[in-house]
C-alpha cells in the first residue's frame, strides 16, 4: 500500500497591494497574478510585455526584488537609408528622406536648388533648412520672408489693437 504524506498544498502569494493597480492589471491581462509567477517571469518575459517599460519594470524589481538589478541591452533599429541617394550619411536620414520626396537624391542636384525652392518641399523646414546649410552653404543663411498678418477688425470696421 502507498503512504499518503501529509502534504500542504502550496499557497502563491497573490500580487495584491505590492504593485501599483495599472502594473498589477498589466501582469494580470497577461498571466501573471502571484509573485511566484512574476519570479518565473524575470527579466527576459517581463521585458516583452506590452505596457511594461523600463520606468515599470524598475518598480517590479524594487518590490519584489531588493537588491538585483537587471539592466537590458538596448537594441536600435537600422538606421533608414534611401535608396540611390548619395546624401545617406551626410544629412539626418529624415532630412534625406525629405529631399528624396523631392525628387533630390544628389548632393549636385541639392547645390542647383534656392533654399526657396527647398523651401517648397513636403516635410523639409526651416531646420532642415539650417542643417542643409551648415554642411553644404557654411557662409549663407537664408531669412525666410516674414508672412505679415492681416490687421484684426471688429464688426464695424475699426481696427482691434493687438493683444
Amino acid at each position: 500500500m502507498a503512504k499518503i504524506l501529509n502534504e500542504e498544498p502550496k499557497t502563491e502569494t497573490q500580487l495584491g497591494d505590492l504593485l501599483s493597480k495599472y502594473v498589477t492589471r498589466v501582469l494580470a491581462r497577461n498571466g501573471i497574478t502571484t509573485v511566484e509567477g512574476v519570479r518565473k517571469a524575470y527579466p527576459h518575459d517581463l521585458l516583452k510585455i506590452w505596457g511594461l517599460g523600463l520606468l515599470r519594470f524598475k518598480q517590479i524589481e524594487t518590490a519584489l526584488f531588493p537588491g538585483q538589478f537587471y539592466m537590458p541591452e538596448r537594441i536600435y533599429g537600422p538606421i533608414s537609408r534611401v535608396k540611390g541617394s548619395s546624401l545617406n550619411g551626410v544629412l539626418s536620414p529624415a532630412t534625406v528622406q525629405a529631399l528624396a520626396r523631392g525628387g533630390v537624391l544628389a548632393a549636385e542636384q541639392l547645390v542647383d536648388l534656392e533654399p526657396a525652392g527647398l523651401l517648397k518641399i513636403r516635410g523639409l523646414g526651416i531646420a532642415k533648412l539650417r542643417e542643409i546649410e551648415k554642411i553644404f552653404f557654411p557662409s549663407q543663411k537664408y531669412e525666410p520672408p516674414r508672412v505679415r498678418q492681416p490687421a484684426l477688425r471688429d464688426s464695424t470696421g475699426k481696427r482691434l489693437k493687438n493683444i
